[in-house]
C-alpha cells in the first residue's frame, strides 16, 4: 500500500472540493481541514477497504491476506465530533 498520496476531498460545510497530501496508515479515519472555510472534518476509510488474497507461485499454495483501498475520485468529509 502506498504511504502517501494526494487525495481530493469535498467539504461538508461549504461543499467546495480541495486536495491534500495525506499519508495512508493503518488508521481508519483521516482528519482534514478545509482550506476555504477552515471547517474541521473527518473521512472514514473503512467503507473503501477491499480484502485481497495473494497466491504465491513456485511453492505449495500459500495465501497471504492484505487490504487494498479502493477510493472514489472525491472523498466526502463529515463534521468532526467534538
Amino acid at each position: 500500500m502506498e504511504k502517501g498520496k494526494r487525495l481530493k476531498f469535498k467539504c461538508w460545510n461549504c461543499n467546495r472540493n480541495y486536495s491534500l497530501w495525506r499519508e495512508i496508515t493503518e488508521e481508519q479515519v483521516l482528519a482534514v481541514a478545509c482550506p476555504y472555510c477552515n471547517a474541521d472534518g473527518v473521512v472514514d476509510l473503512k467503507p473503501y477497504r477491499k480484502e485481497t488474497i495473494t497466491v504465491l507461485k513456485g511453492k505449495p499454495p500459500e495465501k497471504s491476506l492484505g487490504d487494498e483501498l479502493v477510493l472514489p475520485d472525491i472523498l466526502p468529509t463529515q463534521p468532526k465530533e467534538q
